[in-house]
């Protein structure tokens, strides 16, 4: 809201002085400088009272008017107050919207929104870690450096055993993309573990500081690049995505017990080794779920509408052949209904998606459909940045209430799995 009336205002500014101008033949420096003045040092103010958050939004378009004011103020007393013409006037003020418009980019790609308060009674706290893994060379450089996978951790402040809960972010995503998610499983009393997958976040920044961006390769072939292979090429691709990242939740992992069997103070002394829970968004659900089928020490996976990739094992020509074990844990895969049209489209069968195959044969899964919603419904990025969210989908649902409906979702489904809660009551159909 703030940032549209903020380009409102700067709009009726341009169109007034125009206006002004072109009627009284006179460009007016004197009265739009210190216009444009007053407008940075409102908004200023705003921020200082926290009306207006965050200094990355609204620093752009403060410097932009401070600048442009005193330049109208230094323009006056140089050459005095100049004939205004129309052409030079209209050029002017688009000139001038443009101008705002790229300062107030960062307010209108990341709006101010209210953020989703955890539910549970844990007051909760973070730590932020990166850590080596000796076992494994960087595949994305050609250094020979070993993998460094960066791991935020969410937790309750009071003292206790609390499963634990370990999240992987989708392709081009980043660590905190469902923040939301992670904070409400740690006040209702989980440990959750959410990691970073160098390479194939947008960007991933280490306890040091340094910042690795996305491989651009994985990037075009993630966002498209694979249309066109052969089925054999998907699968090496495929392959080598699941071999890194599970190998990052493997590493994590292993981590993570490890410390916490050494008692390790903060989040580690508080996990309960003996209930492990995975989930993640699209490739981050389809991780969790490969994750699953190789350690025996898991007890229940959430894949929030991911293609569950690892099930793929070999082709017969173009057609891609599924694991035929049934899936040994419980499973939760959860669905928006865009997808299930777009696998209506796309397959005579539906067991012929490999979602549904694997749920039909697993040993506990079921399968829940989040109506009116698309695939970036299931994070939290359609609050923090509308815009970016609408480009890669956004169904007629709102939001808010959507992000909410998966966050209590997944905190009751590890209720059951994890804590024994004693009665399952997620829902076929949100």
């Amino acid at each position: 809201m703030w940032t549209k009336i903020i380009l409102l205002v700067l709009t009726a500014l341009e169109i007034s002085f125009l206006v002004w101008n072109v009627k009284d033949k006179r460009t007016h420096l004197r009265w739009k400088g210190a216009a444009r003045l007053v407008l940075a040092m409102m908004i200023t103010i705003l921020m200082l009272v926290g009306v207006l958050q965050g200094f990355s939004r609204y620093a752009g378009i403060i410097l932009l008017l401070t600048v442009m004011g005193i330049l109208s103020v230094i323009s006056l007393r140089r050459k005095g107050e100049r004939e205004a013409k129309v052409v030079h006037q209209v050029f002017r003020a688009v000139g001038s919207g443009l101008l705002y418009t790229a300062a107030m980019l960062p307010a209108i790609l990341f709006p101010q929104y209210k953020a989703i308060v955890p539910t549970g009674g844990h007051a909760v706290e973070t730590a932020l870690y990166t850590w080596t893994d000796e076992s494994r060379v960087e595949t994305y450089t050609d250094t020979g450096e070993k993998r460094r996978v960066t791991v935020k951790m969410y937790y309750p402040e009071e003292a206790g055993q609390y499963p634990l809960a370990v999240f992987s972010h989708g392709a081009a995503s980043m660590i905190e993309s469902n923040d939301s998610t992670c904070c409400e499983l740690a006040s209702h009393g989980y440990v959750v573990a959410a990691v970073a997958h160098p390479y194939h976040a947008i960007f991933v920044e280490d306890t040091d500081g340094n910042v690795t961006p996305i491989d651009t390769e994985f990037m075009r072939l993630a966002f498209g690049g694979t249309v066109g292979l052969s089925s054999q090429d998907w699968l090496a691709i495929y392959r080598d995505w699941m071999s890194v990242r599970t190998g990052d939740m493997n590493f994590v992992l292993d981590t993570l017990l490890a410390k916490a069997a050494k008692g390790e103070e903060g989040a580690f002394e508080r996990i309960d080794p003996e209930h492990i829970g995975l989930f993640g968004h699209s490739l981050g659900g389809a991780t969790c779920e490969a994750v699953g089928r190789q350690r025996e020490d898991i007890d229940a996976v959430i894949v929030l509408e991911g293609t569950m990739l690892g099930d793929y094992v070999d082709c017969d020509g173009d057609r891609l052949l599924f694991q035929t074990e049934p899936y040994p844990l419980p499973l939760l895969d959860v669905n928006s209904d865009s997808l299930l049209e777009n696998v209506s489209k796309d397959y005579q069968n539906r067991d012929e998606y490999i979602n549904f195959y694997v749920v039909k044969n697993a040993v506990d899964a079921r399968e829940v459909t989040l109506r009116d919603a698309a695939h970036m419904n299931f994070c939290d990025l359609p609050l923090v940045s509308p815009p970016l969210a609408g480009m890669f989908g956004t169904g007629k649902r709102d939001p808010r209430e959507c992000i909410q409906t998966v966050n209590q979702m997944v905190l009751d489904y590890f209720d059951y799995y994890l804590k024994d809660s004693g009665k399952l009551t997620v829902a076929d159909e949100y």
